[in-house]
């Protein structure tokens, strides 16, 4: 619904925490962590391992005024940790970490949107 409501190929990230949009909203929105998502047993087949060293950019984002950039991911040793969007200046801001709603503060394993 996301994709067609907003025009979108991948994932936006679109969930506040604090007056803030994590950028490891990545790794999951509304408490979801989509690296430990599993398929049903009919789909398992389908299903891919997490890949801890993956690195991936997403091409599109929400259009809205001052919305997030798109979506990355990488491990540890390219993202230590991940900040937060600042809409006011329309950039990252990874001076200090940021968690999203389930307390994570970086991208690895999460290139699943």
């Amino acid at each position: 619904k996301e994709a067609i409501q907003f025009d979108a190929c991948d994932e936006n990230n679109w969930q506040l925490i604090n007056g803030r949009f994590p950028l490891s909203n990545a790794c999951g929105q509304l408490g979801m962590s989509y690296q430990d998502m599993h398929c049903s047993e009919d789909e398992a087949f389908m299903e891919c391992p997490v890949k801890p060293e993956m690195e991936q950019y997403a091409l599109t984002s929400a259009l809205w005024f001052q919305a997030p950039g798109p979506f990355k991911c990488g491990p540890r040793s390219k993202f230590p940790t991940s900040g937060y969007w600042d809409y006011d200046l329309g950039r990252e801001n990874n001076e200090d970490a940021f968690a999203n709603s389930r307390g994570r503060v970086d991208v690895e394993g999460c290139c699943w949107w």
